[in-house]
Protein backbone atom coordinates (compact mmCIF):
# COMPACT_ATOMS: atom_id res chain seq x y z
CA UNK A 1 0.00 0.00 0.00
CA UNK A 2 2.88 2.35 0.83
CA UNK A 3 4.47 1.67 -2.57
CA UNK A 4 1.10 2.20 -4.29
CA UNK A 5 0.67 5.53 -2.52
CA UNK A 6 4.17 6.67 -3.50
CA UNK A 7 3.66 5.57 -7.09
CA UNK A 8 0.28 7.33 -7.31
CA UNK A 9 1.54 10.55 -5.73
CA UNK A 10 4.67 10.63 -7.88
CA UNK A 11 2.65 9.94 -11.03
CA UNK A 12 0.13 12.67 -10.21
CA UNK A 13 2.82 15.28 -9.57
CA UNK A 14 4.70 14.17 -12.69
CA UNK A 15 1.66 14.46 -14.97
CA UNK A 16 0.47 17.71 -13.40
CA UNK A 17 3.89 19.35 -13.76
CA UNK A 18 4.01 18.49 -17.47
CA UNK A 19 0.45 19.68 -18.15
CA UNK A 20 1.04 22.96 -16.30
CA UNK A 21 4.33 23.50 -18.15
CA UNK A 22 2.56 22.94 -21.50
CA UNK A 23 -0.16 25.43 -20.60
CA UNK A 24 2.33 28.16 -19.65
CA UNK A 25 4.93 27.36 -22.32
CA UNK A 26 3.92 30.44 -24.27
CA UNK A 27 5.13 32.98 -23.30
CA UNK A 28 7.06 31.69 -20.26
CA UNK A 29 8.97 28.74 -21.80
CA UNK A 30 7.95 26.55 -18.87
CA UNK A 31 7.97 23.31 -20.87
CA UNK A 32 11.42 24.13 -22.23
CA UNK A 33 12.67 24.82 -18.72
CA UNK A 34 11.19 21.64 -17.25
CA UNK A 35 12.51 19.39 -19.99
CA UNK A 36 15.97 20.92 -19.78
CA UNK A 37 16.12 19.27 -16.34
CA UNK A 38 14.73 16.00 -17.71
CA UNK A 39 17.27 16.11 -20.54
CA UNK A 40 20.22 16.47 -18.16
CA UNK A 41 18.91 13.72 -15.86
CA UNK A 42 18.19 11.44 -18.82
CA UNK A 43 21.71 11.88 -20.18
CA UNK A 44 23.14 11.23 -16.72
CA UNK A 45 21.16 7.99 -16.47
CA UNK A 46 22.10 6.87 -19.97
CA UNK A 47 25.84 7.36 -19.61
CA UNK A 48 25.80 5.91 -16.11
CA UNK A 49 24.17 2.77 -17.53
CA UNK A 50 26.60 2.32 -20.42
CA UNK A 51 29.57 2.86 -18.09
CA UNK A 52 28.42 -0.16 -16.07
CA UNK A 53 30.10 -2.23 -18.78
CA UNK A 54 33.74 -2.46 -17.75
CA UNK A 55 34.86 -2.13 -21.38
CA UNK A 56 32.97 1.14 -21.91
CA UNK A 57 34.35 4.40 -20.53
CA UNK A 58 32.54 7.41 -21.96
CA UNK A 59 33.23 10.98 -20.71
CA UNK A 60 29.85 11.52 -19.07
CA UNK A 61 30.25 15.13 -17.94
CA UNK A 62 31.54 16.31 -21.32
CA UNK A 63 28.66 14.52 -23.06
CA UNK A 64 26.05 15.99 -20.72
CA UNK A 65 27.46 19.44 -21.54
CA UNK A 66 27.09 18.54 -25.22
CA UNK A 67 23.45 17.69 -24.63
CA UNK A 68 22.89 21.01 -22.88
CA UNK A 69 24.38 22.88 -25.85
CA UNK A 70 22.15 20.96 -28.26
CA UNK A 71 19.08 21.62 -26.10
CA UNK A 72 19.84 25.35 -25.91
CA UNK A 73 20.52 25.35 -29.65
CA UNK A 74 17.08 23.93 -30.42
CA UNK A 75 15.48 26.57 -28.18
CA UNK A 76 17.42 29.23 -30.05
CA UNK A 77 16.36 27.80 -33.40
CA UNK A 78 12.72 27.33 -32.40
CA UNK A 79 12.06 30.73 -30.87
CA UNK A 80 14.70 33.04 -32.33
CA UNK A 81 15.37 31.42 -35.70
CA UNK A 82 19.17 31.30 -35.40
CA UNK A 83 21.51 28.31 -35.33
CA UNK A 84 24.65 29.63 -33.61
CA UNK A 85 24.53 27.08 -30.80
CA UNK A 86 23.75 24.20 -33.19
CA UNK A 87 26.96 25.06 -35.06
CA UNK A 88 28.82 25.22 -31.74
CA UNK A 89 27.38 21.82 -30.84
CA UNK A 90 28.67 20.31 -34.10
CA UNK A 91 32.20 21.56 -33.39
CA UNK A 92 31.96 20.39 -29.77
CA UNK A 93 30.98 16.86 -30.82
CA UNK A 94 33.82 16.86 -33.39
CA UNK A 95 36.22 17.84 -30.60
CA UNK A 96 34.98 14.96 -28.43
CA UNK A 97 35.48 12.52 -31.30
CA UNK A 98 39.04 13.77 -31.82
CA UNK A 99 39.69 13.67 -28.07
CA UNK A 100 38.96 9.93 -28.07
CA UNK A 101 42.21 9.48 -30.01
CA UNK A 102 44.12 10.78 -26.99
CA UNK A 103 42.20 9.05 -24.18
CA UNK A 104 43.94 5.71 -24.73
CA UNK A 105 40.99 3.61 -23.57
CA UNK A 106 40.60 -0.13 -24.29
CA UNK A 107 37.55 0.21 -26.56
CA UNK A 108 37.63 3.64 -28.23
CA UNK A 109 35.18 2.83 -31.01
CA UNK A 110 32.67 1.45 -28.51
CA UNK A 111 33.09 4.62 -26.45
CA UNK A 112 32.37 6.75 -29.49
CA UNK A 113 29.38 4.63 -30.49
CA UNK A 114 27.73 4.85 -27.08
CA UNK A 115 28.64 8.53 -26.72
CA UNK A 116 26.86 9.40 -29.96
CA UNK A 117 23.99 7.00 -29.22
CA UNK A 118 23.23 8.91 -26.02
CA UNK A 119 23.12 12.16 -27.97
CA UNK A 120 20.79 10.67 -30.59
CA UNK A 121 18.59 8.71 -28.21
CA UNK A 122 18.25 11.20 -25.33
CA UNK A 123 19.58 14.69 -26.07
CA UNK A 124 18.16 14.97 -29.59
CA UNK A 125 14.53 13.96 -28.82
CA UNK A 126 14.30 16.15 -25.73
CA UNK A 127 15.88 19.03 -27.65
CA UNK A 128 13.54 18.60 -30.63
CA UNK A 129 10.59 18.92 -28.28
CA UNK A 130 11.32 22.65 -28.32
CA UNK A 131 10.89 22.69 -32.11
CA UNK A 132 7.35 21.38 -31.62
CA UNK A 133 6.44 23.47 -28.57
CA UNK A 134 5.60 26.70 -30.34
CA UNK A 135 2.54 28.88 -29.90
CA UNK A 136 0.73 27.47 -32.94
CA UNK A 137 1.50 23.90 -31.88
CA UNK A 138 -0.17 23.96 -28.46
CA UNK A 139 -2.75 21.33 -29.45
CA UNK A 140 -0.09 19.04 -30.95
CA UNK A 141 2.25 19.15 -27.97
CA UNK A 142 -0.66 18.52 -25.61
CA UNK A 143 -1.87 15.62 -27.75
CA UNK A 144 1.62 14.12 -27.91
CA UNK A 145 1.80 13.62 -24.16
CA UNK A 146 -1.82 12.73 -23.54
CA UNK A 147 -2.00 10.18 -26.38
CA UNK A 148 1.19 8.51 -25.19
CA UNK A 149 -0.28 8.21 -21.69
CA UNK A 150 -3.61 7.00 -23.09
CA UNK A 151 -1.97 4.40 -25.33
CA UNK A 152 0.26 3.15 -22.49
CA UNK A 153 -2.77 2.83 -20.20
CA UNK A 154 -4.82 1.14 -22.93
CA UNK A 155 -2.00 -1.28 -23.73
CA UNK A 156 -1.63 -2.17 -20.05
CA UNK A 157 -5.34 -2.72 -19.42
CA UNK A 158 -5.85 -4.70 -22.62
CA UNK A 159 -2.66 -6.68 -22.11
CA UNK A 160 -3.49 -7.86 -18.59
CA UNK A 161 -7.07 -8.78 -19.49
CA UNK A 162 -6.76 -10.19 -23.03
CA UNK A 163 -3.05 -10.59 -23.67
CA UNK A 164 -2.02 -14.03 -24.95
CA UNK A 165 0.24 -13.57 -27.96
CA UNK A 166 3.69 -12.22 -27.17
CA UNK A 167 4.71 -9.09 -29.03
CA UNK A 168 8.50 -8.98 -28.53
CA UNK A 169 9.27 -11.64 -25.94
CA UNK A 170 13.06 -11.50 -26.36
CA UNK A 171 13.18 -7.90 -25.15
CA UNK A 172 9.92 -7.29 -23.29
CA UNK A 173 8.24 -10.56 -22.20
CA UNK A 174 5.10 -8.86 -20.83
CA UNK A 175 4.14 -7.07 -24.04
CA UNK A 176 1.45 -8.72 -26.17
CA UNK A 177 -0.13 -8.07 -29.53
CA UNK A 178 -3.47 -7.65 -27.80
CA UNK A 179 -1.96 -4.93 -25.61
CA UNK A 180 -0.40 -3.21 -28.60
CA UNK A 181 -3.70 -3.22 -30.53
CA UNK A 182 -5.60 -2.09 -27.44
CA UNK A 183 -3.19 0.79 -26.94
CA UNK A 184 -3.60 1.78 -30.59
CA UNK A 185 -7.39 1.77 -30.31
CA UNK A 186 -7.29 3.85 -27.14
CA UNK A 187 -4.93 6.29 -28.83
CA UNK A 188 -7.12 6.60 -31.93
CA UNK A 189 -10.16 7.18 -29.71
CA UNK A 190 -8.20 9.86 -27.89
CA UNK A 191 -7.31 11.51 -31.19
CA UNK A 192 -11.01 11.73 -32.05
CA UNK A 193 -11.58 13.58 -28.77
CA UNK A 194 -8.87 16.04 -29.79
CA UNK A 195 -10.54 16.42 -33.16
CA UNK A 196 -13.76 17.33 -31.36
CA UNK A 197 -12.01 20.13 -29.43
CA UNK A 198 -9.72 21.18 -32.30
CA UNK A 199 -11.89 20.69 -35.43
CA UNK A 200 -9.69 23.01 -37.50
CA UNK A 201 -7.33 20.03 -37.88
CA UNK A 202 -8.72 17.37 -40.28
CA UNK A 203 -9.65 14.10 -38.62
CA UNK A 204 -7.24 12.06 -40.78
CA UNK A 205 -4.34 14.15 -39.47
CA UNK A 206 -5.34 13.38 -35.90
CA UNK A 207 -5.67 9.65 -36.61
CA UNK A 208 -2.30 9.45 -38.39
CA UNK A 209 -0.77 11.41 -35.51
CA UNK A 210 -2.12 8.90 -32.96
CA UNK A 211 -0.91 5.90 -34.98
CA UNK A 212 2.60 7.36 -35.26
CA UNK A 213 2.63 8.00 -31.51
CA UNK A 214 1.69 4.38 -30.79
CA UNK A 215 4.10 2.75 -33.26
CA UNK A 216 7.18 4.80 -32.49
CA UNK A 217 6.32 5.12 -28.81
CA UNK A 218 6.36 1.33 -28.66
CA UNK A 219 9.73 1.18 -30.41
CA UNK A 220 11.15 3.73 -27.96
CA UNK A 221 9.90 1.59 -25.08
CA UNK A 222 11.47 -1.54 -26.60
CA UNK A 223 14.78 0.18 -27.26
CA UNK A 224 15.05 1.37 -23.66
CA UNK A 225 14.19 -2.16 -22.49
CA UNK A 226 16.97 -3.49 -24.73
CA UNK A 227 19.42 -1.06 -23.16
CA UNK A 228 18.46 -2.15 -19.64
CA UNK A 229 18.65 -5.83 -20.57
CA UNK A 230 22.09 -5.27 -22.05
CA UNK A 231 23.44 -3.98 -18.74
CA UNK A 232 21.17 -6.30 -16.69
CA UNK A 233 19.24 -3.75 -14.62
CA UNK A 234 15.52 -3.33 -13.91
CA UNK A 235 15.17 0.49 -13.89
CA UNK A 236 17.25 3.24 -15.45
CA UNK A 237 17.27 5.08 -12.12
CA UNK A 238 15.30 5.74 -8.94
CA UNK A 239 14.66 9.47 -9.06
CA UNK A 240 10.89 8.93 -9.40
CA UNK A 241 9.65 6.81 -6.46
CA UNK A 242 7.67 3.84 -7.71
CA UNK A 243 8.36 4.71 -11.36
CA UNK A 244 12.11 4.27 -11.78
CA UNK A 245 14.19 6.79 -13.67
CA UNK A 246 13.68 9.53 -16.24
CA UNK A 247 14.37 7.18 -19.15
CA UNK A 248 11.78 4.73 -17.77
CA UNK A 249 9.11 7.44 -17.86
CA UNK A 250 10.06 8.99 -21.20
CA UNK A 251 11.10 5.92 -23.17
CA UNK A 252 8.03 6.18 -25.43
CA UNK A 253 8.88 9.79 -26.27
CA UNK A 254 12.43 9.05 -27.38
CA UNK A 255 11.41 7.78 -30.81
CA UNK A 256 8.04 9.52 -31.03
CA UNK A 257 9.29 13.13 -30.81
CA UNK A 258 11.53 13.12 -33.92
CA UNK A 259 8.88 11.31 -35.97
CA UNK A 260 6.13 13.69 -34.85
CA UNK A 261 8.33 16.67 -35.68
CA UNK A 262 8.87 15.30 -39.19
CA UNK A 263 5.12 14.65 -39.51
CA UNK A 264 4.18 18.18 -38.44
CA UNK A 265 6.77 19.61 -40.82
CA UNK A 266 5.17 17.54 -43.60
CA UNK A 267 1.72 18.88 -42.71
CA UNK A 268 3.04 22.42 -42.73
CA UNK A 269 4.55 21.91 -46.19
CA UNK A 270 1.32 20.29 -47.35
CA UNK A 271 -0.69 23.32 -46.27
CA UNK A 272 1.64 25.84 -47.91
Amino acid sequence: MNNFFKRTLTGAIFVLSILVSIYFQVPYYTLSALFSVFCVLGLYEFYKLVNLNENIQVPSIALIIAGIILYAGCIQMAFWGTATLIIAYAFYILALVIAELYRNKPAPMHNLAFSLLGQCMVALPFSMLNLIAKEDNFHWILALFILIWVSDTGAYLTGITLGKHKFFERISPKKTWEGFIGGALFSIAGSLVFWYFFPNVPVWQWIVFSILVVIFGTYGDLFESLLKRTVKIKDSGNILPGHGGILDRFDSLLFAIPVIYIYLTFLKELAS
